[in-house]
């Protein structure tokens, strides 16, 4: 190791004043750049990892104000969910029940064909109330959209041609059921998986 560093001396003293600062001036480069690499290397790497520490925690900061926001809408989801289990009776019946606990007769119930939309079944009846109060009406009305079934009033149309507080009252009312899957298709689905 000796005879090498020795070596080197001479070559070094061999140079021209010029060479030598040159030399010199290469070493320096060098170590500059063996220790400063290195540090500009993590200086970078830790520029990179404070913003996304930044980024993520803005991130958790708008997720910790919205949470009671998300909160709501994962527990109306649930309910939606626990109110599609049930499934529904038929709606003609149904309305018909509601409207007598509020002492209303129904006139007529027509029912609508059937539509199935993505996986479920779409079905609504058209009712009649003639001459009803509005009171029993509303009632009515929030007691179906209340329910514990998937049911909703899609239309309501009033007529007011007597006197007082009676009117002919026509209400659409529509159902989504969940379809039912055949053993079959279940069992196709998870054999293909």
């Amino acid at each position: 190791m000796n005879e090498l560093i020795a070596r080197i001396r001479v070559g070094f003293d061999n140079l021209s004043q010029r060479e030598q600062k040159l030399v010199l001036l290469l070493g320096a480069m060098l170590t500059l750049l063996v220790l400063g690499l290195p540090l500009f290397l993590m200086h970078t790497s830790n520029t990179e990892l404070e913003e996304e520490n930044a980024r993520l925690q803005a991130l958790i900061d708008r997720i910790e104000i919205k949470a009671p926001r998300y909160a709501q809408m994962a527990k109306a989801r649930a309910t939606a969910t626990a109110r599609y289990r049930n499934p529904t009776p038929a709606l003609g019946s149904f309305v018909e029940a509601e409207a007598k606990k509020e002492g209303l007769t129904v006139k007529e119930v027509t029912d609508q064909p059937e539509k199935s939309v993505g996986g479920y079944l779409r079905r609504s009846v058209n009712v009649s109330l003639p001459g009803v109060e509005l009171t029993p009406t509303l009632n009515l009305m929030s007691s179906i959209v209340s329910s514990s079934y998937p049911v909703a009033i899609e239309q309501l149309q009033m007529e007011h041609y007597q006197s007082g507080d009676r009117y002919n009252v026509k209400l659409g009312i529509l159902t989504y059921d969940r379809k039912k899957q055949s053993r079959t298709s279940s069992k196709s689905t998870r054999d293909e998986s």
